[in-house]
């Protein structure tokens, strides 16, 4: 079960989410001033998941968004028959909200750990107060909430327009380059899952994977994956 803090996170800045709420222009709350701060993080609750919880549950009010402190989680749809399509994986710093924070109050998606993961819980009515309250903040917030749905829609075209090699493609060099942003690099994430990724069956993605490899391209280890050959992996992705 999850493990909520016996803490009133006083120290939230300086000691929970000092990166959180830094003022950089990667930050969300970048232009929210001191005062604003202090509304934000009034009743901000400090959370450890452990891997595997569902942190956010589609379908269920949008009480709260999350930021994260550390550990990574995977954010999907949940289909029909138990099928279940997995539209990104969120790490440290990562700010999401559901979907449904300014239209109908209903999560869009599920969010679960993919490890231990500690996050913070912010009240969703304090966001929208300053939302309404400071224009700057409520454009960086509409930035992100834009970028957050066109980099979704982006994923689903892919998903829907690829054939199946290019999928596989994509979902490699998404994970090198952007959630991982290394070479080799871990998995913590199941054949299962990283099928769920490419949105088709776990045997046809352990297939591609073996033509892959027998092509050179990647090298699995177990649960780590080296890219070999990035150029034939954005080569198959581009005619997909």
């Amino acid at each position: 079960m999850a493990f909520k803090e016996n803490q009133n996170c006083e120290d939230c800045k300086e000691v929970c989410c000092a990166r959180c709420f830094h003022n950089d222009s990667q930050s969300v709350f970048s232009r929210l001033t001191k005062d604003d701060l202090e509304v934000l993080m009034g009743n901000r609750q400090s959370i450890r998941f452990s891997s595997g919880e569902t942190i956010l549950k589609q379908n269920t009010s949008s009480t709260h968004v999350v930021c994260m402190k550390r550990g990574l989680a995977k954010v999907y749809i949940e289909g029909m028959n138990g099928k279940k399509l997995i539209l990104k994986i969120i790490g440290e710093l990562d700010f999401i909200c559901g979907g449904g924070i300014f239209a109908n109050n209903v999560r869009h998606f599920t969010v679960s750990a993919l490890t231990d993961v500690e996050c913070c819980f912010i009240d969703s009515e304090r966001i929208l107060r300053l939302f309404s309250e400071n224009s700057n903040f409520a454009i960086e917030l509409m930035k992100h909430h834009n970028e957050q749905n066109s980099a979704l829609l982006n994923t689903l075209v892919n998903l829907t327009q690829k054939y199946m090699h290019g999928r596989v493609a994509d979902t490699l060099l998404y994970l090198k380059n952007d959630v991982f942003r290394t070479n080799p690099f871990q998995l913590p994430i199941s054949r299962q899952e990283l099928a769920d990724m490419s949105a088709m069956a776990k045997e046809s993605y352990v297939r591609i994977l073996k033509e892959f490899k027998t092509s050179g391209i990647i090298k699995p280890n177990g649960n780590s994956m080296e890219i070999l050959n990035e150029e034939a992996l954005i080569s198959i992705s581009k005619n997909g």
